[in-house]
């Protein structure tokens, strides 16, 4: 009686045994159908992983285990791991992060993170869930080039210059930091558009813009800001550049244009800049003033002759006054 009681006890034991094996294959089964990354994740490192986990990862399932997440993240280390340790103490995370990691394989992703406690025996365990946003970053991305950009020459927009050198008014005390504004326009325009066709204008004005940008890379003026404004007008922001320096950059644009082709299905030509300069002054209370001044000093620029760098008096007479104290 009591080997019957025994064995039947051995069978119920095992098929609970079969039964909590089979219904852990099945989860298994139906963690790797998410379309999420799913790890769970230990103090010490990942106990578990799926399918699209490994995949984001670029490491094969059964390698998962043993590794740390954080060890994969190349941006917002911190604040992951801060994320972690407030779900390891079962506090509640509202906020998800997004971080870029670097896979397995060096492919950089772009992840959207959320961390959450998970009962596990009394252990302090969370799950990780993953979502790739990459593509979607990438879109975003383009779309948010494309509300900055000026179509035609690559260069960026008058809206977004002018937004960035608002800011830089609104984040900085006058005198503390210096910012020069350049107003940059191409000499008799009009007599290219007539002379080679509205084609070549168009040539004329992206040529220009990729002279400048490369120029801009080369001679690496730190936090510039190059854009069109207008037909043929364009502006450089130069912040934290004394006035002989941004001169001597102002020229050295000028100079490349002028010897810049413009190679065109009409022939071959070459033009020429103006260029107005000016230097925020501490009594400037607007951007616009700034981009005034440079604009005034642009047009006598176009009085003296064209092809040349006009500079605003103000910023003038600050240089004579530095000269003359040397």
């Amino acid at each position: 009686m009591f080997l019957d009681e025994d064995h039947e006890a051995f069978l119920a034991a095992q098929l609970t045994k079969e039964t909590l094996v089979d219904t852990q294959a099945r989860m298994g089964m139906m963690l790797d159908l998410m379309p999420m990354g799913l790890l769970i994740h230990t103090r010490q490192g990942i106990i578990f992983g799926n399918q699209e986990a490994s995949r984001l990862l670029q490491v094969p399932q059964d390698q998962v285990v043993g590794r740390h997440f954080l060890d994969f993240l190349q941006t917002q280390i911190d604040e992951a791991a801060q994320q972690m340790d407030e779900a390891f103490k079962g506090r509640i995370c509202e906020n998800s992060t997004e971080a870029d990691i670097r896979t397995a394989e060096g492919t950089v992703r772009t992840i959207k993170l959320i961390a959450g406690a998970l009962p596990w025996d009394g252990n302090p365990v969370v799950q990780l869930l993953l979502q790739d946003i990459t593509d979607l970053k990438t879109i975003q991305n383009a779309l948010h080039r494309l509300t900055i950009t000026d179509e035609l020459t690559g260069a960026f927009n008058r809206r977004h210059a002018f937004a960035v050198a608002n800011r830089f008014f609104d984040s900085t005390r006058p005198g503390s930091h210096a910012l020069a504004v350049a107003v940059l326009d191409i000499d008799h325009f009009k007599r290219v558009n007539d002379t080679y066709g509205h084609a070549a204008g168009d040539a004329a004005l992206r040529t220009l813009s990729q002279t400048v940008r490369e120029l801009i890379s080369t001679l690496q003026f730190d936090g510039s800001t190059f854009a069109r404004v207008g037909g043929e007008e364009f502006l450089l922001l130069l912040p934290e550049m004394e006035s002989d320096a941004v001169i001597a950059a102002c020229e050295h644009v000028r100079c490349a244009i002028e010897q810049q082709p413009i190679v065109t299905a009409s022939g071959v030509f070459y033009a020429t800049v103006s260029i107005g300069v000016a230097m925020r002054r501490p009594t400037d209370g607007s951007f616009d003033t700034v981009f005034s001044n440079a604009d005034r000093a642009l047009y006598r620029a176009k009085e003296s002759g064209r092809n040349r760098v006009g500079i605003d008096e103000e910023t003038l007479q600050s240089r004579q006054r530095l000269t003359a104290t040397k």
